[in-house]
């Protein structure tokens, strides 16, 4: 009961105004154990990198599956350049067809079958929203029901949800008589906005501007949810069903869907898809103004996600038909891709041979170096957000964690004002919080080299493992609230290896003059940028905290890379800072040129080696 009334205030939140980005917490990307025979392993490249799972459907020309492709049939293009492949290994449904099917009894059991290999784990979303009662809403329940009963087999697992649920109530079961009675209990409401709850009567009103564009929101919250959730259960195969004859979302015109590019960095983060099914009849389909933008939202979220999108509402089940074939037999490729700049790379899949097509997903989302840092520092999937969280489009924000002068971790927090931004902020206010409501920071931040006495260009502070919520409230210089930001932050355990070498989380300090460069660089406190575009006059000051568990020292070395990978030169070493735990390296940038490179950082003692990379633009 607790859970389900947090779920409505953040889930009102939503509805009265925030809009949600595609910020996505750090969790574990984890390559399942297949047969030892369906396995090829290749040379692996950029071992520090983490790697990158793209799940590739081919069929030849009548649409069977192809079954008996080797690794050197595919080739994998990332940005334009080859990507080496580490594995390609066949998964099929076949293989776990005999598997004892345990009912599903605790949480332990819910992550423990969903991991097994073979195991289909599908999150079925009804948007009773957006389906109309009668012949649409029948549909729906017909050809769900017709899944549940003839295509899902022992040892999968499913969920039913609805735009209202709260999903960490639910567990994914194979309970088939659970998932026929929720579908059953279906009904469309895309015309009636009647309020049927509380929460819809106080926190969406009766306007039907208002009740469209709540809906709308409600829908795109919930399916980045559960898309969360079902990421958090490191499913071997997820998959997420969407039921729905479509809405336009604000962004969709500008920016292709902006409100759902959470849901698809989630399913980029897990290789999951998301197959969507509109159960309108055809001519209800090309009726009406700009059909386009109903049915935009279905057909963008399958194509990025390798998904399919079903069109016509008489051939519901032939969609589930042919969602089933695809899942049935398909190939796992992984690969370590060069960078992890938080950005979109594009990745084209190609089968060698002849009369063959692949269908996957056209690129994925890389992660954060810190975001992966966090996942191998902790050691496992850090929980998901249960906020509603959101990143502002008017700031950049620096968040790391460094020794503090007694050796404890400390957070260090820093902005800038985002280039080409609408806004231009004067101060953000921040307050930092453990989960439980304890404050750690509340204060007010300036920019980056903009502090003063009174507002300081960082927020420092002593932390302890474990999850820090931030909310921050954007204003200007006459204190007028411009937007806000909402980020939930993971700090590893440190002590939770017993030895080995770790790269906490690198600073990059920009200095403009040699005088700022001699004055940051006896500065502890000088405050690292969040930016990675720079200026040819500018002097970059590198700072990497090193730690191992064991106290044995940790010798850091800097390199200076072309975007391609290729060594250029070493970066000099700078004095170290008081104690020890920070090397500091100065690279001046006026002898390069316009374009893109890298920073290759390598901690390296007798327990071993790490590494990490920063990319970074030098603007013309």
């Amino acid at each position: 009961m607790r859970f389900a009334a947090r779920c409505g205030v953040a889930r009102a939140c939503v509805v009265v105004g925030a809009v949600l980005y595609g910020s996505i917490v750090s969790a574990r990307l984890e390559q399942s154990s297949p047969a030892p025979s369906a396995r090829a392993p290749i040379a692996p490249s950029s071992p520090d990198a983490a790697p990158v799972r793209i799940d590739a459907v081919v069929t030849d020309q009548k649409g069977r599956a192809v079954l008996d492709l080797r690794p050197s049939d595919f080739e994998v293009i990332e940005n334009g350049a080859p990507a080496p492949l580490t594995t390609v290994e066949l998964r099929t449904a076949r293989a776990a067809a005999d598997a004892a099917a345990a009912p599903i009894q605790s949480d332990e059991d819910e992550k423990r079958a969903a991991g097994e290999p073979g195991t289909r784990v599908f999150a079925i979303f009804l948007d009773e929203f957006h389906v109309a009662a009668g012949e649409s809403a029948e549909r729906v329940r017909d050809a769900a029901s017709r899944f549940v009963d003839e295509q899902l087999q022992p040892q999968d697992l499913a969920v039913v949800i609805k735009p209202l649920d709260a999903v960490s109530a639910f567990r994914f079961s194979r309970d088939r008589e659970l998932l026929r009675t929720a579908i059953a209990g279906f009904s469309g409401r895309k015309d009636d906005p009647t309020p049927r709850s509380t929460f819809e009567e106080q926190y969406i009103g009766r306007a039907p501007e208002a009740i469209a564009a709540a809906r709308v929101q409600i829908v795109t919250a919930a399916l980045r949810e559960l898309t969360l959730r079902l990421g958090e259960l490191q499913a071997d195969r997820g998959v997420v069903v969407l039921l729905s004859e479509g809405f336009a979302t604000p962004a969709a015109r500008a920016s292709r869907s902006q409100p759902l590019q959470g849901v698809v960095r989630a399913a980029s983060r897990f290789h999951l898809s998301v197959y969507t099914f509109n159960p309108a009849a055809r001519a209800q389909q090309e009726a009406g103004p700009a059909p386009d933008a109903r049915t935009v939202t279905l057909d963008w979220l399958a194509a990025q996600t390798g998904g399919r999108a079903v069109a016509q509402g008489s051939d519901l089940a032939a969609g589930f038909d042919r969602m089933s074939s695809d899942l049935a037999a398909y190939y796992a490729l992984t690969y370590r891709p060069l960078l992890a700049d938080g950005g979109f790379h594009a990745v084209h899949i190609r089968a060698k041979r002849r009369n063959t097509e692949v269908r996957a997903r056209p690129g994925y989302w890389a992660p954060l170096g810190g975001e992966w840092r966090t996942r191998v520092l902790a050691g496992t999937a850090p929980s998901v957000s249960r906020r509603a969280l959101r990143r502002s489009p008017l700031i950049e924000t620096r968040i790391g964690v460094s020794p503090g002068p007694g050796g404890e971790p400390r957070m260090v927090i820093t902005w800038e004002p985002r280039p080409g931004a609408s806004a231009t902020p004067g101060v953000v206010v921040l307050r930092a919080k453990t989960t439980d409501g304890a404050d750690l920071f509340n204060g007010e931040v300036a920019p980056v080299q903009a502090g003063s006495a009174a507002w300081p260009d960082s927020a420092r502070f002593d932390v302890a493992a474990g999850r820090v919520e931030l909310d921050l409230s954007i204003r200007d210089l006459r204190g007028k609230v411009l937007d806000t930001e909402v980020r939930d932050f993971d700090v590893p355990d440190l002590r939770s290896r017993t030895h080995g070498p770790m790269l906490l989380f690198p600073e990059v300090v920009r200095t403009r003059t040699v005088g700022d460069f001699r004055s940051a660089l006896a500065n502890p406190d000088a405050a690292p940028s969040p930016l990675r575009v720079f200026a040819r006059g500018d002097r970059l000051l590198i700072r990497v905290p090193r730690y191992d568990p064991s106290g044995t020292a940790v010798e850091v070395s800097a390199r200076l890379l072309n975007e391609w990978g290729h060594l250029m030169r070493d970066i000099e070493r700078a004095d170290n800072l008081p104690g020890g735990a920070v090397a500091q390296f100065a690279l001046p940038l006026a002898w390069l040129g316009p374009g893109q490179y890298l920073i290759e950082l390598a901690g390296t003692n007798a327990n071993g080696v790490v590494k990490e990379r920063l990319t970074f633009r030098l603007r013309s």
